[in-house]
C-alpha cells in the first residue's frame, strides 16, 4: 500500500516535527542543541506575530520534509525590505524513503497555493512575488535546478530566484560594501542566524578554524537577529576579521585559513 503524505502547517504543537526533519541524527549533541533552541524561540516569535512560516510534509505519518518562509518585512537584518514579498528560505528533504516522490513539489505549491489565496504570512495582503534562496547542500536535486523546474527564475541578486505572484520582481535597494570600521581592528566577529539551527554550530566552527590561524585572537558572536543594527552596519557580511569581510566559507579549509591569514597581515 502506497503511503499517503500529509502536509500540516507549523503550530506550537509540531515544532518538534520541524525540527526533527533537519536535526534527527543530532539531537544528543549540546552545541547543535543550542542552535535549535534559538531557532525554536525564533520560529514562535514569528507564529505569534506572523502566524505559521513553515510547512511540515509526513510520509508514514513520519516528519520527512520541511519548507520555511517568511515575510521580507519580517528580516530586521535588512536596512531596505520589499513590501508583501515572500522569501523561501529552504526546502529540505532528507530522509532517503521519503526522496524521488515530489513531496519537496508538493510542500512548494502548497504554499504558492496560500499565496494565491492570501492565506500566507502576509495577512490578506497579495503577495507580489517570491524569492527562493537557492543554497547548495551537496545533497540531492541543486535547490537551483529545483526552483527552475517550479516555474522560479534567476534575479541579480545572489542565489536568489523569483516567481512572479501579483506583480513582477522589483529589484532591492542596494546595501553598498562594507567599509572597514575602527571597532572591527584585530577581531574577529561572526554573525549567526537563528532562522537555521546549523547557523550557530557553523559559527562556532568557524571560530575554532580562526584559533587556529590566530590562538590571540579576539572573536565576537552575533546573533544577526538580536543585534540587527549590527549585522546592517557591516553590510550583512557573515564574518569580518581585522576590519575586512570574509568570503571563503569554513568547509573550504585551506582557502578559509588563507584568507584569515590575509586578512590579519
Amino acid at each position: 500500500m502506497k503511503e499517503k503524505v500529509r502536509i500540516e502547517n507549523l503550530q506550537e504543537s509540531n515544532i518538534d516535527d520541524l525540527i526533527h526533519v533537519c536535526s534527527g541524527k543530532k539531537l544528543t549533541d549540546p552545541v547543535h542543541m543550542r542552535g535549535v533552541e534559538l531557532k525554536k524561540h525564533w520560529l514562535r516569535e514569528m507564529l505569534e506575530k506572523y502566524g505559521s512560516c513553515a510547512k511540515i510534509a509526513f510520509y508514514g505519518e513520519k516528519p520527512v520534509a520541511q519548507i520555511l518562509y517568511y515575510p521580507e518585512e519580517a528580516d530586521i537584518t535588512k536596512a531596505s525590505r520589499r513590501k508583501n514579498v515572500l522569501i523561501i528560505q529552504c526546502v529540505y528533504n532528507p530522509m532517503p524513503e521519503a526522496q524521488k516522490r515530489g513531496i519537496g513539489t508538493q510542500l512548494l505549491r502548497s504554499v504558492i497555493q496560500d499565496a494565491k489565496n492570501r492565506k500566507t504570512p502576509l495577512g490578506l495582503s497579495p503577495c507580489r512575488f517570491m524569492l527562493a534562496r537557492a543554497f547548495n547542500t551537496g545533497e540531492f536535486l541543486s535547490l537551483t535546478d529545483f526552483y527552475r523546474k517550479n516555474g522560479f527564475l534567476p534575479t541579480p541578486e545572489e542565489n536568489l530566484y523569483c516567481l512572479q505572484m501579483e506583480a513582477g520582481y522589483e529589484s532591492a535597494k542596494p546595501v553598498g560594501k562594507y567599509k572597514p570600521l575602527p571597532e572591527d581592528k584585530n577581531k574577529a566577529i561572526i554573525f549567526y542566524s537563528p532562522t537555521c539551527q546549523f547557523s550557530y554550530p557553523f559559527a562556532l566552527r568557524t571560530s575554532e578554524i580562526i584559533k587556529e590561524v590566530a590562538p590571540q585572537i579576539e572573536i565576537e558572536f552575533v546573533n544577526e537577529w538580536e543585534k540587527a543594527e549590527e549585522a546592517i552596519k557591516r553590510r550583512n557580511q557573515w564574518l569580518v576579521v581585522n576590519s575586512k569581510p570574509i568570503h571563503t566559507f569554513f568547509m573550504d579549509t585551506d582557502r578559509f585559513k588563507t584568507e584569515i591569514r590575509q586578512a590579519l597581515s
